[in-house]
């Protein structure tokens, strides 16, 4: 029996990964709602660009073609890579008839599939064991956020591939020499991290130091192994920064400068509302070690999956499992270090320096990223988003995978191997029973997080609604009033008569008001505006109010003139209740009235019938 090169089960494996995970995200993409993704207008414009006219945006000249965000930012202004696949993309498939906003998912479907082909290749070479890097595989590839980014137009998907595409490589340079078309390669691998998103260039001071201790070309060849990574670096990216420097000048070739200028034309908040947590007195420590507002809980819950803008979470068995994964990932390489000090000591090393240098490298690789993600998030602004970490998800992966593989290889393990392998050796059969009951954990957890979570968010089970009367909010006085912010109120009998002086006006309720809700509330406003707007209603458990849609927030679009609004509001255990009448600066409101009604939800009855029976409507 002849046996297949071990590169070529390598290769073959890696491709029925990407195969596998493409099916099943074009899947994932087509069912899922467009809107349902974050920022995604402004992905989708800047994608829709590239297809619509066949080239990267120059600015100013093309604002006009342009959608800018409330920041007065446009993706055009950032790296390109997932832009530039996912309008390739489209422009391959546009004969389907699909509609845009389905095509242009295909590209982050397609980054994310290659991207867990090369986990599985990168984690085979590494550890030489194709079954760690198919649970390597599983353990992205299910990853509830990696699935949700994979079924979304992002940049996201960009990054994560990038990154992934340079570890890699790194891993070949551990293993081989940096031959001439190792040095290409891993040149395009770095221009690729740079087209792909900022979040991703936080791994290159990382990559550096693998590259200063692994790589060595072979003897005589140092030059035309730097020309042909410099070559690489400016096919997978570097031609973007000249792009930029050709049409904004030396001085700008990240566009960090018209960045700034266009801002400042197009933006459409307050920029003093753009704040970090050192605005509300916390240091950087209390922020990260004492875990202000559960900011590294948060995160890492964001990380694992708070899907849909961070409304849909998910729950324990998900949670816990890649918790566990980034846990013993970061604990072993502290662990290994004292276990090949002690050894030292004892004169009986036997630990390979290389491969424990390379894991510390991807263990501060995971620290700096967070470094920097809290650091920004402190100085700059608030947003715990956790997928700004992910670009960087292979190296806890791979460090939980080296400590399983050094768990198996040990003395005890190995007197209990026979009995937990089946399979023939004759024919080259072996299965790990414990490897195979641990990947159908993984796959068993997303199918969870699936039937439990997703599917009933977005496909809601059928329910009955029962509503009570509604009881009117007393609004011709302000005793229902505890505080107001930048706008100006005053109560007769028509209501409240409300002038914004900025477009963050805020009224704060006197928590008597919380005697009106209950679990469930419908809320009905009668309102009469100057302009439109949008309304928005918080609430809280005695914390600060926190803008999640659905969870602790709601809002409503209103037009100018008379406007009846309805808000449904599942309040619980009520402390703290705000209304912030609406976005616009110097706009009238007249709040004609305010009524809640408790609203009941229940699991529509099944009534088993057998026989119809007549006179019965259906």
């Amino acid at each position: 029996m002849v046996k297949p090169h071990p590169d070529y089960s390598a290769k073959k494996g890696a491709l029925l990964v990407f195969f596998a995970f493409l099916v099943y995200y074009l899947a994932t993409a087509t069912a899922l709602p467009y809107g349902a993704g974050p920022d995604y207008d402004a992905h989708f414009d800047g994608a829709r660009f590239i297809y619509a006219e066949g080239r990267l945006a120059v600015l100013p000249e093309d604002a006009s073609k342009l959608q800018f965000t409330a920041y007065g930012s446009t993706r055009a202004l950032r790296p390109p890579l997932s832009y530039l696949v996912a309008a390739t993309a489209a422009q391959g498939f546009s004969w389907t008839g699909i509609e845009l906003e389905m095509l242009f998912r295909i590209g982050s479907a397609l980054l994310c599939a290659l991207t867990l082909g090369l986990i599985f290749a990168a984690t085979n070479r590494y550890l030489d064991d194709r079954w760690l890097a198919l649970g390597a595989a599983l353990l992205v590839g299910l990853l509830p956020q990696f699935t949700f980014i994979a079924s979304h137009l992002n940049d996201d998907s960009a990054a994560i591939f990038s990154v992934t595409f340079l570890v890699y490589c790194l891993i070949r340079l551990l293993r081989e020499p940096a031959g001439p078309s190792l040095a290409l390669l891993t040149g395009i691998a770095l221009g690729l991290v740079i087209l792909s998103k900022f979040t991703a260039w936080l791994f290159l001071p990382v990559a550096g130091l693998a590259l200063v201790l692994f790589a060595r070309p072979p003897s005589g060849k140092w030059w035309r192994s730097l020309a042909l990574a410099g070559v690489g670096i400016m096919l997978g990216g570097g031609w973007w920064i000249g792009f930029n420097i050709w049409h904004y000048g030396w001085n700008d070739p990240l566009l960090f400068n018209i960045g700034k200028t266009l801002s400042a034309q197009f933006i459409k908040i307050d920029p003093d509302q753009v704040r970090g947590f050192a605005a509300e007195g916390v240091s950087f420590i209390d922020l990260v070690l004492g875990d202000y507002k559960n900011f590294v809980d948060e995160t890492l819950i964001a990380a694992i999956g708070n899907l849909d803008w961070l409304r849909l979470r998910l729950g324990l068995p998900q949670y816990s499992l890649y918790t566990f994964v980034l846990v013993v990932g970061i604990i072993y390489v502290p662990v290994r270090w004292c276990r090949a000090v002690l050894l030292g000591l004892r004169g009986r090393s036997q630990t390979d320096l290389r491969q424990l240098l390379f894991n510390s490298l991807l263990l501060l690789a995971i620290v700096f990223q967070f470094f920097v993600y809290a650091l920004y998030e402190w100085q700059k602004e608030v947003q715990v988003q956790g997928k700004y970490l992910l670009p960087i998800v292979i190296c806890p992966v791979i460090l939980f995978l080296s400590c399983v593989r050094d768990v198996s290889l040990s003395a005890p393990f190995r007197r209990w191997r026979p009995f937990l392998v089946f399979g023939s050796t004759l024919g080259g059969l072996r299965v790990p029973v414990l490897l195979v009951i641990a990947l159908g954990t993984v796959i068993a957890v997303h199918i969870d997080g699936l039937r439990r979570f997703v599917i009933p968010y977005y496909d809601p089970p059928a329910r009955v609604l029962g509503l009570a009367g509604f009881e009117p909010i007393d609004l011709t006085t302000t005793t229902a009033i505890a505080s107001t912010s930048n706008l100006e109120l005053t109560a007769d009998d028509s209501g409240w008569h409300i002038r914004t002086t900025t477009k963050d006006s805020q009224i704060e309720l006197d928590p008597s008001v919380c005697r009106y809700f209950q679990t469930n509330n419908l809320i009905r406003i009668h309102m009469h505006s100057s302009g439109p707007g949008t309304l928005q209603f918080f609430w809280s458990e005695g914390a600060g109010f926190a803008d999640r849609m659905g969870e602790s927030s709601t809002t409503a679009r209103f037009d100018s003139g008379e406007n009846t609004l309805m808000l449904a509001a599942g309040i619980g255990d009520c402390k703290r209740l705000r209304l912030d009448p609406t976005n616009e600066s110097d706009q009238h409101i007249v709040l004609r009235s305010v009524s809640v009604a408790p609203l009941s939800i229940t699991r529509k009855p099944y009534y088993f019938r057998v026989f119809k029976s007549r006179g019965i409507a259906d």
